[in-house]
This record gives C-alpha cells, structure tokens and sequence, in this order.
C-alpha cells in the first residue's frame, strides 16, 4: 500500500510538472480545421484532438526538462520555487526518466498518423529542448522560437488531417505569439525589477533586456498582428474561398482582445502567465468566445 501511495504521489507531482495550465496554448491546433471549415467533421476533429494530445504530452516533456535545469534560479522566484522539481519534492532521474519515457511514447505515436506529422513534432521537439538548454538565454532569438512553437502547433494540425495551410493563419499565428511573448518577457521584467535582488531573475536574457527596448517592440508586434488580421479578412481570395464579405465584423472583437490583453499587462500587471490571463479574466475571455462564435456562425451558417 505504501508503495501504491508513493507511485500515485510521484505521478502526481510529475504531471504537476508538465503544467497542465499552460496546454491552452496547443489550442492552435484546431485552427486548420476551423479555417477551412472542417471543425464539425467528426473524423477531423478526432484527429485534431489526438494532435492536441500529443503536443500536450510533448509540451509537459519539455517543462520537465526546462524545470529540471532551471531548478536553482526557480528557488529565487516567488512562485516557480514551489514548483515540484525546485523544492526538492521531485527527484531529477525520476522526472528525466519520465521525460525521456513521454517524449519517445509521443513521437512513436505521432509517426503512426504520419511521417509528416512526426517530422512536425519531432521538429517542435527538437525547438523547445534547443531553447530549454541554450537558446533562451539569446535576445529576440529566444521570442522567435516561442513564436515558432505556437506555429508548428497550427502546422501539425493541418499535416494530422492533410489540411493545406493558409500563409495568412500562419503568419497571424506567429506575430500573435510574438505579441504574446513579448508580453511576458516585459511582465518578467516588471517583476525582477521590483526585487530587492537581481537573483530573482529566472532568466539570462532578462539581463540584456530593457523596458523601453520591449515596449517599443510590443508596440510594433500589436501593430502588426492587427494589420495582419484585417488583411487577411479584407482579402478577396479569401473572401472568395469562404463566400462571404462578411468577416471584418470580427475585427473588433479581435481589437478589443489585444487592446485588453495590453490593459491587463500595463495597468493590471497582469500578462507573465499568458494562460491564466485567457482563462481567469472574464471579458478577455467572454470577447473570445464571442469572437469564436460569430467567425463559426459566418463560415458555416
């Protein structure tokens, strides 16, 4: 029984560890059957949900790993330091041999869909352990291979249902997480600069990093990721593709998301965890759903 007991606790604390919170974000792979207005196939939407699956497993590998080589500056954050691999309550082979167990059940079953929908996991694999070890600690770079992830999550979405991918939801997708990143990086340094000690910044890059620098850049990234998003519903081929001019009436629930999404960062202080912001704050998330609602109801009704 005790052995049960601590079997159940050690998985338990290594799911913890793969943040479960923070799968919103594979999210993105029910764009391509959205898009193309697929989301009501039920043979589609199997497919899209077992991609979602996967990332989810693959993400939580991943923050195993980056948790267990952050494991000494987490001690230094108010909130990471609690996490199980930070506070000693999870022991390092055991969550490295269960990442390693995870990331190879994951991309065998990835490789039974497809080969294409393996070498896109397999590259979103490879990404995220690249930044995890090294590439975090290089600025701009290390906001660009987050973006990259959220755009692979759009590609193997469309490769799992052999879906052809619009370059306008891959371009929206990857300046919105720039966008999103960015963000966070600034709500990041907020917060180390409000510490009696530079030890609390968990990340390298911070140090290179400066607050007029990231507003500067989220201000262009706003500004991009809108124009992006009223091209591409201004578009005549994609008005043509889904017959209907009727698609710029989204344009201002997506304004009101990203101008409340800036609100709750700059005068909330709100935006270090983009995930909770999206599930916790009930207009941003009501917009959504709004937004969500009126694109279905223009494409298929």
């Amino acid at each position: 029984m005790k052995a049960i007991r601590h079997m159940i606790g050690t998985t338990m604390l290594v799911i913890q560890s793969m943040r479960p919170r923070q799968w919103i974000k594979n999210l993105f792979v029910f764009a391509p059957i959205l898009f193309s207005m697929n989301i009501f196939q039920s043979r589609h939407l199997l497919r899209a949900s077992a991609a979602f699956l996967l990332f989810c497993a693959l993400a939580g590998a991943v923050y195993i790993v980056n948790d267990i080589l952050d494991r000494s500056e987490d001690r230094h954050h108010p909130v990471k330091r609690h996490r199980p691999l930070a506070c000693g309550r999870l022991k390092v082979r055991t969550a490295l041999f269960w990442a390693v167990a995870i990331t190879i059940s994951a991309l065998w079953l990835s490789w039974m869909f497809s080969s294409a929908f393996f070498w896109t996991m397999l590259a979103y694999t490879t990404i995220n352990l690249a930044y995890s070890l090294w590439l975090k600690a290089v600025v701009i770079l290390d906001v660009m291979l987050i973006s990259a992830g959220f755009v692979l999550r759009v590609m193997g979405g469309g490769v799992v249902n052999d879906i052809p991918l619009s370059p306008w939801i891959l371009l929206i997708t990857f300046l919105l997480s720039i966008f999103l990143a960015l963000v966070k990086r600034r709500q990041e340094m907020v917060r180390s600069l409000a510490s009696e000690s530079d030890s609390s910044r968990s990340r390298t890059s911070l140090q290179r990093y400066n607050l007029p620098f990231l507003d500067q850049m989220i201000s262009l990234s706003t500004a991009t990721t809108l124009i992006s998003y009223f091209m591409y519903v201004l578009d005549p081929g994609v008005k043509g593709k889904f017959h209907t001019d009727w698609l710029i009436v989204t344009i201002p629930f997506v304004v009101f998301g990203v101008f409340r999404y800036l609100f709750l960062a700059y005068v909330d202080n709100r935006g270090e965890n983009p995930e909770e912001v999206v599930i916790t704050d009930l207009p941003f998330l009501l917009n959504a759903l709004l937004w969500l609602g009126a694109f279905v109801w223009i494409l298929y009704a």
